[in-house]
């Protein structure tokens, strides 16, 4: 028989009972197989008799008063850690991308901070067993609040970005999931009142408002007003060299050099370019002596020059190509050639020849492309996964390039369906046509006609100036 006093107190509201032997605390207990095992950790004999008045004093409550719903506390215990380690996993997917890839400082640190978010949730994931348990952590309630804040603000944002597309996106359930779990967490921390404890509870809110303020201004200066204040300009050109004329061949070589010239502050990826060296057939009248009224407005309807003796009646496109290679980037200060030698017969019935090129470029801080862009599809090779509609059948004769792009910021990125940049290049009149447009895939798998806003993306074509030289004038040129 034991000579220790053991007195068991009261449930408190939670209905944990306080054990104390010899007057010094022995923990608490659930229940009195809860008990025996804080008496046997006391050194009592664990099949001791709690019945007996000598040994156990029961304060407030008979040694059948346990009051605890040991069911319903684990349950409590199991989904507000499962719902932190979830939303733990969510903010480490989505931050880790930006921190370790993001275009921006402000992009990185964002993500950073979502990592950052993530590690502190998985804290609080592991403080729900003592808060919810025997509290011997001082600090477990405090943990657990802001794991359920945390997720609270990130699950505002994250449903606010969506809401402004409204679509369907692999991550939707988890985000509808963890909205509906920060509600029923939010009741249940308030209910526990789970800030009792925390010694400085205003220094502690500011903390993790000033957090989640600090948060929301970085995604909003790297997704929003970054890539606006940040200057992208590209100056293209196309320029005639020395022509000479072949000693043997009724021939003329007219170089020309194409000039690409980043003096902006951002990268661009080339979605496509594309130069045409034309030549120009006209009739002469040299006895017109004024406009005639007819030409001159079929001439400001189409917004070409209006020239008293000449009447345009064509342009041959002598030379076209690609300027600057699909998928590769140009950065700030930085510049790009590529020189030709155009061929021209001596007898062509031209009055002008002329040079211009265009390039379409994406803000490298806008977006990344996947390297697929650079591998063209040829709209006349048929294939069975074709992801583009031919209208009208059968496909006419064009060159594009198709790839996945990604948003400079990853919360973007999972918030929205896949958006898919298709830049095509097909056969004119006047040399080749380009188009570029950014859309997500429609039902059937196939690029979607609705195309995104070109300034989202930062999706912008350059154009230069047509350079002219007479055809009398290499006709006039000396030989090599």
């Amino acid at each position: 028989m034991s000579t220790r006093r053991v007195v068991v107190q009261a449930p408190d509201e939670r209905g944990l009972r306080q054990v104390t032997v010899d007057g010094a605390p022995a923990g608490s207990a659930w229940s009195q197989r809860d008990l025996r095992r804080q008496l046997r950790r006391a050194g009592l004999p664990g099949d001791m008799d709690l019945e007996d008045r000598a040994a156990v004093s029961w304060r407030g409550a008979n040694s059948a008063t346990w009051p605890d719903r040991a069911g319903r506390r684990r349950a409590t215990i199991a989904l507000m850690a499962a719902g932190l380690i979830v939303s733990a996993l969510l903010l480490a997917d989505i931050g880790m991308v930006d921190a370790l890839g993001a275009l921006t400082f402000a992009g990185r640190l964002t993500g950073f901070l979502f990592v950052l978010a993530g590690a502190v949730q998985a804290v609080a994931a592991a403080a729900v067993i003592d808060f919810w348990g025997k509290r011997t952590l001082r600090y477990s309630g405090a943990m657990v609040l802001v794991g359920v804040l945390i997720a609270v603000a990130t699950e505002g944002l994250l449903l606010a970005v969506w809401f402004e597309e409204r679509e369907w996106t692999p991550y939707l359930p988890v985000f509808v999931a963890l909205s509906l779990w920060c509600l029923w967490a939010v009741w249940a921390i308030w209910r526990e009142r789970a800030w009792k404890g925390i010694t400085h509870p205003k220094s502690f809110t500011a903390g993790v408002v000033v957090t989640a303020l600090l948060t929301l201004a970085n995604f909003s200066y790297s997704a929003l007003y970054q890539p606006k204040a940040a200057l992208f300009h590209v100056k293209v050109e196309a320029k005639f060299g020395t022509p000479t004329r072949d000693p043997e061949l009724p021939r003329i070589y007219l170089p020309v050099k194409l000039h690409v010239t980043n003096d902006g502050a951002v990268p661009g990826y080339v979605l496509n370019s594309a130069y045409w060296v034309e030549g120009r057939e006209s009739v002469f009248d040299g006895q017109k002596t004024e406009p005639d009224r007819k030409e001159w407005r079929a001439d400001a309807e189409v917004g070409v020059d209006t020239e008293l003796h000449v009447q345009p009646t064509g342009y041959r496109t002598i030379n076209s190509g690609l300027t600057l290679p699909v998928d590769s980037w140009i950065a700030p200060g930085t510049d790009f050639t590529k020189e030709l030698v155009v061929q021209i017969p001596t007898d062509a019935q031209y009055d002008l020849v002329t040079a211009k090129m265009t390039a379409v470029f994406l803000r490298e801080d806008r977006g990344r492309i996947d390297t697929r862009l650079r591998s063209p599809v040829f709209s006349w090779h048929e294939k069975k996964e074709r992801f583009f509609d031919c209208s009208p059948a059968p496909c006419p004769d064009y060159v594009i390039y198709h790839a996945r792009v990604w948003n400079s910021n990853n919360i973007i990125n999972v918030t929205r369906r896949p958006r898919y940049v298709s830049s095509s290049r097909w056969p004119g009149r006047q040399g080749s046509t380009i188009d570029s447009r950014i859309s997500p895939l429609n039902s059937r798998g196939h690029v979607s006609a609705d195309a995104e806003s070109a300034e989202r993306y930062g999706i912008d074509q350059y154009v230069s100036g047509v350079t002219v030289i007479p055809f009398a004038s290499l006709l006039a040129a000396k030989g090599s």
